[in-house]
């Protein structure tokens, strides 16, 4: 009897160990219906995220493609634009101090005292004789000429010259460029490169990647509201990351633009100085050694270099802006500072009423971007066009300029080109329009 109970009972409890597992089986195939919705729908939000910020990132990598490509080209015209001027200016003086040494050999040639003299000119006038003055200048002028002024210049802006400042910018643009701030902020947003932030998104929201969150729920590791509370916090956090990273990137991208361009701007600017110092010194040589050998000096003309296409010349000085002049619905805008501070005038920017306010002497300025009505000492003065930004730079009309400060101004439509005088000219100057004839006459002097 005690032999049949006992067999009884191992009977029973297989049976319930049995209809346990079969009744655990279907209960599973219940929550492998409700896995399949809910896996589907944090793939669905994975895909949604990744799709996101993979176009935020295209649209980031074209503009600052393009912000790149930009100032590249800029910077090459300025190039070229040196150069022209460069070698016509040295064309210029060679031609003209060529005749002047023919005129002197044929007043002077005879004379055996002048023998020397007369050579010590032609060297001194050769661009092509090493260390004479005029060839000093051509030395700085030439691209070609290792260590040169503009052969430093064209360097740094030639993106294939190790070091140079724009291979830095363009190799940071690159996102093939391993290290590069775009390289980083492209294999933070793709899910194939190991341990970046998408590839982490990627595996927490596949239920086939060992110990991920899903996977574990998956394998019944955790209940349906664990992981529904669970990939809720991973895709808010991987938002914020993903988020941040791109900001950081976005934002180091524009710090390494505004750095490149300025330092490439000021390079130039400072290197057009050298070259202008170069050139002044050389003529300075050549003028005395003819006046010491003939008795009266020589002056060229100016050489004039501008990177603008609307040229600014204060007192037969021509401007060099960080913001070029603009032409904008008909009326030309130049920069209000670069302008106000070379007359002597002082300015303040209001950042919470977009106000620039200029004083010089008893005179005091107030102009608000957007307005077509400015204030001299309390009486307005009506704008041809508003002052507005343009690249962070405050601009006005031309027309403004005179007629706030004192100042002539005339506008020479002919080679687009402002002179801006603050010595008193004739009553019957008129101020500067877009429509009005070009003024006549050369700003150069001898």
């Amino acid at each position: 009897m005690k032999v049949f109970q006992r067999k009884y009972y191992i009977l029973v409890a297989v049976l319930a160990m049995l209809g346990g597992l079969f009744g655990a089986t279907g209960g599973n195939a219940q929550a492998a219906k409700a896995d399949d919705a809910f896996i589907q729908e944090m793939a669905q939000q994975y895909q949604a995220i990744r799709d996101e910020f993979r176009g935020q990132y295209d649209s980031d990598l074209k503009r600052i493609r393009g912000d790149y490509e930009q100032f590249l080209q800029k910077s090459r015209e300025d190039q070229a634009t040196l150069e022209k001027l460069l070698d016509e200016d040295l064309a210029y003086l060679t031609e003209l101090l060529r005749e002047d040494y023919k005129q002197l050999q044929a007043a002077y040639g005879k004379q055996s005292s002048y023998r020397s003299k007369l050579q010590e000119y032609d060297r001194a006038i050769n661009p092509n004789y090493s260390s004479g003055p005029l060839w000093k200048y051509s030395k700085e002028s030439a691209k070609s000429y290792s260590s040169s002024i503009h052969w430093k210049f064209n360097n740094e802006i030639n993106p294939n010259y190790s070091s140079s400042l724009m291979w830095k910018y363009s190799n940071n643009v690159n996102p093939s460029y391993s290290s590069s701030i775009m390289w980083k902020y492209a294999n933070t947003m793709n899910p194939n490169y190991s341990s970046s932030l998408m590839w982490r998104l990627d595996n927490e929201s596949n239920p086939s990647y060992s110990s991920s969150t899903m996977w574990r729920y998956a394998q019944g590791g955790m209940s349906l509201t664990t992981a529904k509370e669970q990939m809720a916090t991973i895709f808010a956090n991987a938002r914020k990351d993903l988020q941040a990273a791109r900001d950081e990137a976005v934002n180091d991208m524009n710090r390494l633009k505004a750095e490149t361009e300025s330092s490439i701007i000021a390079l130039r600017n400072n290197s057009v100085e050298k070259l202008q110092l170069q050139r002044a010194a050389s003529l300075s040589q050549i003028s005395s050694i003819r006046e010491r050998n003939f008795g009266k000096g020589i002056t060229p003309d100016k050489l004039q270099i501008s990177f603008d296409k609307i040229r600014v010349i204060i007192d037969g000085e021509i401007m060099v802006f960080e913001q070029p002049p603009v032409m904008k619905n008909g009326s030309t805008l130049v920069p209000m500072r670069a302008i106000f501070e070379r007359l002597g005038a002082t300015l303040k920017w209001d950042a919470k009423t977009q106000s620039v306010a200029a004083t010089k002497g008893d005179t005091s300025i107030e102009l608000t971007l957007g307005s077509k009505a400015a204030k001299k000492n309390g009486q307005v003065i009506n704008l041809d066009a508003p002052g507005q930004l343009v690249g962070s730079h405050t601009m006005v009309p031309i027309r403004f300029i005179g007629e706030s400060l004192g100042a002539t101004v005339k506008w020479d439509s002919a080679t687009l080109t402002v002179y801006i005088t603050t010595t008193p000219e004739e009553s019957g100057d008129i101020l500067p329009s877009e429509t009005e004839e070009p003024v006549t006459g050369s700003v150069t002097s001898s």
